[in-house]
């Protein structure tokens, strides 16, 4: 009986195991989930050095205003001779040793306490240590915040752009949305729904102000409109279908790329060499029509 009770227990570990791993496969689906997951463990290390500096400011307006509590309450004999502090009086409560000071800082600038609450006592010392007050509080709220949320958010963005999956799922997704678009120019251009887009109606669409804006839009420069359909493939009396329109403005789309350079510089040099040996064969022709010697020169 123990050793089916144990088997038993094997078999549901396993399946529990076994749905971990399928729903660890389905999250890779659920893209805005992935990439928030993914951002939040990027981040762990950027939280801990900024809670480290919030700590460490915290301690230094912390030790400065504590100190000046203790001088004052030393002052007035508040303290026994035993030195037993007692928090009867919201100054004692707030700020009277380090770590309560600490702690009222922290909770003023994350909405646990009311600004204004911890201040007040704070006049029983002078307007300097309200100004303090007030100063660290601008300091966390206008400063400190604002830089770690910079930073976090730059962690974030640097952590998805060097995910390769979140970049592949982030490419193949723009590419889907950009087709889609260019499903929706080209049905726009087909006027008389043949299937094909002619010259003329590209041309005649082309000249209208919104519609080169939306080309623009997609990162196709049209201000020259023959130039463009040319670069199409398109010529007077040639059609272009849907998938052509497609491929071609995905060719044309943005700036040039290295692999465009590169095989611009490679159609170049291999013209050039065709360009030479042309001009060799033109000179050794001409050579033996004058009955001239011909020299490698």
């Amino acid at each position: 009986g123990n050793l089916s009770q144990f088997r038993i227990l094997r078999v549901l570990r396993m399946t529990r195991l076994i749905r971990a791993i399928r729903a660890g496969r389905v999250i890779r689906f659920f893209r805005a989930l992935r990439t928030l997951t993914h951002q939040l463990v990027h981040t762990v290390k950027s939280l801990f050095w900024g809670l480290l500096l919030l700590m460490l400011v915290i301690f230094l307006f912390g030790v400065l205003i504590a100190e000046s509590v203790t001088i004052h309450r030393r002052a007035i004999g508040e303290f026994n001779n035993t030195y037993i502090i007692e928090a009867a009086t919201p100054l004692a409560r707030y700020w009277s040793t380090v770590p309560r000071s600490m702690a009222t800082l922290f909770m003023s600038v994350t909405g646990g306490i009311s600004w204004w609450e911890v201040a007040e006592p704070l006049n029983e010392l002078g307007s300097w240590n309200v100004m303090l007050f007030m100063g660290y509080v601008a300091f966390v709220q206008l400063a400190v915040w604002n830089v770690l949320t910079g930073v976090f958010c730059q962690n974030a963005i640097d952590s998805a752009n060097h995910d390769q999956d979140l970049v592949t799922q982030s490419i193949l997704h723009h590419k889907k949305t950009y087709i889609e678009r260019l499903s929706r120019i080209f049905q726009e251009l087909d006027t008389d729904q043949s299937g094909t887009v002619t010259f003329e109606e590209f041309e005649r669409h082309l000249g209208d102000d919104h519609v080169r804006a939306y080309f623009e839009s997609l990162e196709l420069e049209v201000s020259d409109i023959r130039a463009f359909v040319e670069l199409l493939g398109m010529r007077n009396g040639d059609e272009l279908d849907a998938d052509e329109f497609i491929a071609s403005c995905l060719r044309l789309k943005g700036m040039a790329r290295g692999i465009d350079l590169a095989k611009l510089m490679h159609d170049h040099s291999r013209l050039a060499r065709r360009l030479d040996k042309f001009m060799a064969y033109t000179v050794q022709s001409f050579c033996h029509l004058n009955g001239q010697e011909c020299t490698d020169d």
